[in-house]
């Protein structure tokens, strides 16, 4: 008899269950087999999309190109893969990623080396998590038509974003990934249900992405609080349930304070031990002076750019056909947001109530705190995965119960036709390493630029040409940049910098032959322009030392420098 053993013995296998079933004790093994084949469906269903979308994020995501921020990503994992563990001597952006992207760039980087497509393939590595984690909380327990129906729905939403809402979603970090460890914890509390380590497992992961991003106390940390202690308190006040029957809301809800305090105490420790040096966080931020009226209509419009569906100044075409796709989208999530509202924290599932809570935090805190503009959207990234996960798991009771599935199968077709400008029409843009080739064949290895060429040289040159980031703050001159950089090479008893590198839209040459004086020599390659001098360059820089770094009421990021004015503030966007 084939059966699953139990603590009374051995139970026989329903005919539902994977293995043997009655008809199998009867011989009817090609029953079984097929019984063991719609099991193995799920798993092999779910390794083919995942493959599939890889594939086609890392195929878009070529065609955004490295920029500084991705690059200066890729070398702090690269200086963490070599020793520098806690990123001793760096000067980071507003969010670490220490905990949430960095170690996949590790890991990357394990295989590929120190190079430019370590960023492309990090990006699609962290997208297709995103999406098959959003697929996999939407399904929840459900199984048949309405779990297939509900990853579905998630997977349709999330599919080929535009290249516009790619530069956020398949791009740098930038908050896109922080959405991981949320939908984790998701999948975590539906699929363990009441069991005592769920709290425990729920704490340390929303610690661990507080550590790297302290956005996930706004889409983490405060949903599960807000959440468990409402339904608790209906359930005692309203229902009259004892407390013994809510401990596992309330242990949720301890779970997500504790965390808060844990994720801070170790950020403590690893500044007093040395480690990196935010340029700041969530709890820091200042609000926007911008008006509110102007940052809520930015904000819906901003929304609207990360699911690729901002029509306005859209012209009649193939490109307003993909748009009007992609804002069917974008609708679906808003009536899932606001189908969970109404039954937000009474009799909604406890996941569909923290996406719900997330995603409505995320959505109002945005417009107080940030202007209106496309550099901050990426601020709320993670409302696309999250509300990918919501529509799917909201939206499949009422399509199925009206019979809908052919209206569900035709708009999954025109997602899919989505995917061919992205796939088949864009045009990868390849890592400017002749640049880096051309440094290294004149011999300038130490060097100085803006942001926007440091970093990303220096990457593209697998580390053999290294560029320190500046700023002309015009108040006292060409300075440091604390932002994405290690201090450490700005030592002058180890290092000899003697280039300026320079373009179009960076750093004026006039800057620097003001600040360095007359150089030796000039060089014009492309559309850079190389200054070299005979002398080490860090002493002049060191005369100010790197500059602390605050957030400016225009939202702006704003560096104040020890000048004979104490006014000179300049605004570093």
């Amino acid at each position: 008899m084939h059966g699953v053993r139990t603590g009374s013995g051995l139970r026989p296998l329903e005919s539902g269950e994977c293995g043997y079933g009655t008809e199998a004790t009867a011989g009817s093994w090609a029953r079984t087999a097929l019984r063991r084949v719609r099991c193995a469906v799920w798993p092999a269903g779910a390794a083919v999309t995942a493959l599939v979308l890889f594939l086609c994020a890392l195929r878009e995501a070529w065609t955004l190109g490295v920029n500084s921020d991705g690059a200066s990503d890729a070398l702090q994992a690269w200086a963490m893969l070599h020793g520098n563990l806690l990123l001793h001597g760096w000067y980071l952006g507003d969010a670490s990623f220490y905990t949430t992207e960095l170690p996949e760039y590790m890991l990357v980087e394990s295989v590929r080396g120190l190079r430019p497509d370590v960023v492309y393939v990090s990006a699609a590595l962290t997208y297709t998590l995103l999406v098959l984690l959003a697929a996999f909380v939407a399904k929840g327990r459900a199984t048949g038509r309405a779990g297939a129906a509900r990853a579905a729905i998630a997977v349709g939403i999330m599919l080929a974003p535009s290249l516009s809402a790619a530069e956020n979603l398949l791009s740098v970090p930038d908050h896109t990934g922080s959405a991981v460890p949320v939908l984790a914890v998701l999948a975590l509390i539906d699929w363990a249900g009441r069991r005592w380590y769920v709290p425990l497992l729920t704490g340390l992961a929303l610690a661990w992405a507080v550590v790297g991003d302290s956005l996930v106390l706004l889409i983490g940390v405060v949903p599960v609080l807000v959440v468990c202690l409402a339904r608790a308190g209906n359930k005692v006040m309203r229902l009259r349930d004892p407390l013994s029957d809510v401990w596992h809301e309330l242990s949720l809800a301890a779970a997500a304070v504790i965390a808060t305090g844990v994720a801070f105490t170790a950020n403590h420790v690893i500044r007093a031990s040395g480690g990196y040096v935010p340029a700041g966080s969530l709890d820091q931020f200042m609000p926007s002076a911008a008006p509110l009226p102007g940052n809520i209509a930015g904000t819906g419009e901003g929304i609207l750019g990360l699911f690729s569906a901002d029509f306005f100044g859209e012209r009649f075409g193939p490109g307003l056909t993909v748009t009007a796709i992609h804002l069917v989208s974008a609708a679906l999530v808003a009536v899932a947001v606001w189908l969970a509202v109404r039954r937000l924290f009474w009799t909604a599932d406890l996941a569909v109530a923290i996406l719900a809570t997330a995603i409505i935090a995320n959505v109002l805190v945005y417009p107080v705190i940030f202007p209106a503009s496309p550099w901050y959207v990426h601020e709320m990234a993670p409302v696309f995965s999250l509300g990918a996960a919501l529509a799917g798991r909201v939206l499949t009771g009422p399509l199925l119960q009206n019979r809908l599935e052919p209206l569900l199968a035709f708009w999954l077709a025109c997602c899919s036709f989505t995917l061919a400008p992205a796939i088949l029409l864009a045009k990868p843009a390849p890592a400017n390493t002749s640049l880096a080739a051309w440094l290294e064949a004149h011999h300038l290895y130490d060097g100085i630029a803006g942001y926007w060429l440091a970093n990303t040289t220096t990457l593209n040159s697998g580390g053999q040409v290294t560029m320190r980031a500046v700023m002309d703050t015009q108040c006292s001159g060409v300075t440091p940049l604390a932002w994405e950089t290690d201090a450490a090479l700005l030592n002058s008893r180890i290092y000899d910098v003697n280039f300026f590198l320079t373009d179009s839209e960076s750093i004026a040459v006039g800057a620097a032959i003001s600040e360095f004086g007359k150089p030796t020599r000039v060089y014009h390659f492309q559309a850079y322009t190389v200054l070299k001098w005979q002398k080490n360059l860090l002493p002049r820089l060191d005369r100010n030392g790197l500059p602390p770094l605050t957030r400016s009421l225009a939202g702006d990021w704003a560096y104040l420098v020890e000048v004979s004015d104490p006014g000179c503030v300049i605004i570093q966007s």
